[in-house]
């Protein structure tokens, strides 16, 4: 099974996007899964539904920062971390047009009225799932 699909089973399971992203990597990189997964649960929803930067991309974040970030002072390694960060949220950019929820879903989930209409269109199953495949592809990628 690819990351990818791991990913998309994860959301198929009903975790939210941040969460399906980092949980194949968190047992890839030793973290366990019950504490990746309780971590991730806020950035789901482009920031616990205030409609910012989508959960996908976010758990992607997580993963890169799960295997390349650092835990002692080093400005190198804190920079390529950086760096990688932002080619994962240009290369997102890229296929999907933006990296935040209402540039993603053209809505505002943050605004009730607006989040009714994406559940009413299925965007969270229709959509959704192509940007945490893409969002564990990517990450997966780069960390290499």
């Amino acid at each position: 099974m690819t990351v990818a699909s791991e990913a998309r089973q994860y959301y198929e399971d009903q975790f939210n996007c941040a969460q399906s992203v980092l949980a194949p990597f968190a047992r890839r990189y030793g973290m366990d899964l019950e504490t990746a997964l309780k971590i991730a649960t806020p950035f789901g929803g482009g920031m616990g539904h205030a409609s910012q930067v989508c959960g996908a991309v976010s758990g992607g974040l997580m993963a890169i920062g799960l295997a390349k970030g650092i835990s002692t002072c080093d400005r190198e390694l804190k920079y390529a971390c950086y760096d990688m960060a932002k080619e994962f949220q240009s290369c997102f950019r890229e296929l999907h047009g933006d990296i935040t929820c209402p540039g993603l879903l053209g809505y505002d989930i943050g605004n009730p009225e607006e989040l009714e209409q994406v559940r009413e269109q299925n965007l969270f199953h229709t959509l959704c799932p192509q940007f945490v495949g893409t969002a564990a592809r990517l990450a997966d990628e780069m960390i290499g």
